[in-house]
């Protein structure tokens, strides 16, 4: 494998989790992934030919690093003043330790359309730019493409809500492709091959955090052996004009992990496998190939069975998101009960229909495992009395609670704190563990200082904070595994989870055991 996005070295503003080059090759090497094209972290802020220079310096240090990092150098329209300076890169970029890639950085004012005519004196050489979604104004990717049609431009870094506006920059323009680390919804990576064609997309690491989630959506995707070759490495190859790593320098995943290596392999895991953060219904904002939801349900239960899933704890999002939520979710119960031993409801309170919600709580809980929040997409605090019938509830039968969290005012981890000491039967599964760094934090230290708070896996990959770390300071008995299925893509959370520097045995109780246990402890039966 060829990563597209990868960088290493020390910046000034935050914390980089490769500060060498072997640093960022002892993660390849942990994973399995041969090359990757690499920027400096300086080049966010420091002068681009000294950050392009440091680049080269750091790559030969390392004899390793001399065939597998492949320099990505930053460029900016100051360069048009700098005596020699745009000469210079393109000195660079033919030099034997040089390459075609160029990473743009959207810092000191520049922009796409400002560092065109940098670009225009390099065209010729058929450059490959890399430049993050956040740091592109797509009118100017536009224009700038049509007019430098020998050059290449991969966007990297494309989140879910994203992909409506880069799909539509690779639909206008064919000199626009995609890296897939953040291509982590369902079926992604095979939707952007059926549109564009397996050659307009790069495989990409992304964050350290994200560890192998990339390489498991890949691996899992449905396309074609050539296909999956070509995004792999072969695209990569192609647009730098760099050959394959020969047979015998090939780099051989160091994990020792036997999940890991079986997700790999496209085997059932041969362990209890239980999913506590699952959608299914029509979506308004995700891309997906289908939106029915007796469709969505077939895709489920054949992915869990390649899989090994066997239980799946299912949120509707007509019930979440619709006009008529006892209607909504009954229309999931309906569908999900010739399948009830596999997919089981929860119900989505929404404290605005508290008042008709409330007095039948009794009865409509019969069909349902345990309750939904979803308190972002509903604009209502965590903490608003309206919840009360909710909690009362779950603390009389021992229920569990899947929260969605994250930081901020309206559903962050910290704001849970009273609910969950005065309710303490209830089980709180806190989504996403609170989703970005300070949610994360907020989210351990609730869990370790109450016995009925847990964390769930899913999209909890916003946050920088490495999840071993996190692990070591609740430990792996209050952890959940979710995916965010059918919305998120199975293998890529999966594998976020079974790609982690930890022995299967620390894994296993996230996988199912923590959630089996809370399962157990409903009072209605």
């Amino acid at each position: 494998m060829f990563d597209a996005n990868g960088r290493f070295g020390a910046g000034i503003n935050t914390p980089t989790a490769h500060p060498r080059a072997a640093d960022l090759l002892a993660h390849l090497d942990r994973l399995g992934v041969a090359r990757s094209v690499v920027w400096h972290t300086s080049a966010a802020t420091d002068h681009l030919p000294t950050a392009n220079a440091r680049l080269l310096e750091q790559i030969a240090l390392n004899g390793q690093a001399r065939n597998r990092l492949i320099p990505a150098f930053g460029f900016s329209a100051q360069m048009l003043y700098e005596h020699g300076a745009v000469d210079a890169l393109a000195a660079m970029i033919t030099s034997k330790s040089g390459s075609r890639a160029l990473r743009f950085k959207a810092v000191y004012a520049n922009t796409l359309r400002l560092v065109e005519p940098v670009l225009t004196k390099l065209a010729d050489l058929r450059p490959v730019v890399f430049v993050s979604f956040a740091e592109l104004k797509p009118d100017d990717l536009l224009a700038v493409a049509a007019r430098l049609p020998t050059v290449s431009f991969v966007v990297t870094d494309v989140m879910w809500p994203q992909y409506i506006e880069t799909f539509d920059l690779m639909r206008q323009r064919a000199n626009v492709l995609v890296e897939t680390s953040l291509l982590h919804t369902w079926n992604a990576i095979a939707i952007a091959v059926r549109e564009f064609g397996a050659e307009r997309i790069l495989f990409g690491m992304g964050a350290k955090t994200h560890n192998g989630a990339a390489i498991a959506a890949l691996m899992d995707a449905s396309i074609t052996p050539a296909e999956r070759s070509a995004i792999a490495h072969g695209n990569l190859e192609r647009l730098l004009g760099l050959g394959p790593l020969p047979a015998a320098k090939a780099v051989r995943s160091k994990s020792s992990t036997s999940l890991w290596t079986k997700l790999l392999q496209g085997r059932k895991l041969g362990v209890d496998i239980v999913d506590a953060h699952y959608h299914l219904g029509g979506s308004g904002g995700f891309v997906l190939e289908t939106n029915n939801l007796r469709e969505q349900i077939t895709a489920t239960l054949k992915k869990a069975d390649a899989l090994g899933v066997r239980l799946m704890l299912v949120s509707g999002l007509e019930g979440l998101l619709g006009p008529d939520p006892i209607e909504g979710h009954q229309k999931l119960v309906r569908a999900l009960r010739p399948h009830r031993r596999r997919l089981r409801p929860y119900f989505g309170f929404n404290p605005r229909f508290a008042d008709i919600l409330a007095p039948r709580l009794g009865q409509i809980m019969r069909d349902f495992a345990g309750f939904k929040t979803l308190c972002d997409y509903w604009a209502v605090n965590i903490a608003d009395e309206r919840f009360r019938p909710m909690w009362e509830h779950a603390q009389a039968h021992c229920l569990p609670i899947l929260n969605h969290t994250w930081e901020g005012t309206i559903n962050s981890p910290a704001m849970l704190k009273a609910v969950v000491k005065r309710y303490p039967r209830a089980i709180f599964l806190l989504g996403h563990s609170g989703g970005g760094d300070t949610g994360r934090a907020e989210a351990e230290e609730l869990a370790a200082a109450h016995a009925n708070v847990y964390l769930e896996w899913c999209g909890s990959f916003c946050s920088a904070t490495p999840w071993e770390d996190t692990l070591r300071r609740v430990s792996t008995g209050k952890v959940v595994y979710g995916s965010d299925a059918y919305c998120h893509g199975v293998p890529w959370e999966l594998g976020r989870l079974l790609s982690l520097n930890l022995p299967d045995a620390a894994l296993v109780p996230v996988l199912s055991a923590n959630m089996r246990r809370i399962l157990a402890l409903d009072r209605r039966r």
